[in-house]
């Protein structure tokens, strides 16, 4: 069955306007991680061709390319390239922004087939480090935002691919600590994270990707950051196969 990869990302996004466009490759229809690279001698991979600048390229990674299957469970990572990660809500009426200089965190992948559907899930945590206190001005900020035990799963949408991150156990994501200012106090972060696809192996985090976090159970609070999804060992770039 011929497929399509969604190769360059959403126009009119907030953090990057790039042009959205595809490739065909033989596989059964799926969503799963993929390391990009050449393949070995006697080694399945998913497309004929491959341009290795693409799969080294921080960003447009808009041609050719070729993909390994992960087999079994793999660990993975996030590591950023956008130049901040953000984060934005408001406290008894005060604008309050955060900022984190990395993220990683390290999460165990699996690919999977249901009923002729593939797709791929796992387990994990996600921490931001370098974090800071952007507004008000006298507030600190923990330095270390790190996430509870979360699960994740991939969500195929028309042309694009979303990856929802949610608990495992309760509602808590994560938490951060504010000092020095009127809204100091320690704030649970609720609910669930959702990346998605910008090119052939970058995902973002915005206001469009359907992300469901709050704090104090209802106040909503926007991260905003761009990412890849790297191998543990080899920090190989994942990439996934799009419908």
């Amino acid at each position: 069955m011929t497929l399509r990869r969604s190769l360059a990302g959403l126009i009119g996004v907030a953090l990057f306007a790039v042009a959205l466009c595809s490739f065909g490759v033989a596989s059964a229809a799926a969503s799963t991680t993929e390391e990009c690279r050449k393949p070995a001698e006697n080694e399945p991979a998913t497309d004929r061709h491959f341009s290795d600048e693409n799969c080294t390229k921080e960003v447009g990674a808009t041609g050719p390319y070729m993909t390994v299957p992960n087999n079994g469970t793999h660990l993975v990572q996030w590591t950023k390239t956008s130049p901040i990660i953000e984060w934005q809500t408001t406290i008894e009426k005060t604008s309050v922004k955060l900022t984190c200089e990395e993220v990683g965190g390290s999460q165990s992948a699996t690919n999977f087939e249901e009923k002729e559907k593939f797709g791929f899930k796992g387990e994990g945590v996600v921490e931001f480090t370098g974090c800071a206190m952007n507004e008000p001005s006298g507030c600190t900020v923990s330095s270390k935002i790190e996430s509870t035990k979360l699960t994740f799963a991939s969500e195929d949408l028309t042309e694009k691919q979303r990856v929802t991150y949610a608990p495992k156990e309760g509602t808590k994501f994560a938490a951060f600590t504010i000092s020095g200012c009127a809204i100091a106090g320690t704030y649970t972060i609720e609910g669930k994270l959702r990346t998605q696809t910008v090119d052939i192996h970058t995902n973002e985090v915005g206001s469009k990707t359907g992300s469901e976090l709050v704090i104090l159970k209802s106040t909503p609070i926007l991260p905003f950051f761009l990412i890849h999804t790297i191998t543990s060992g080899t920090k190989t770039f994942v990439v996934t196969e799009l419908p």
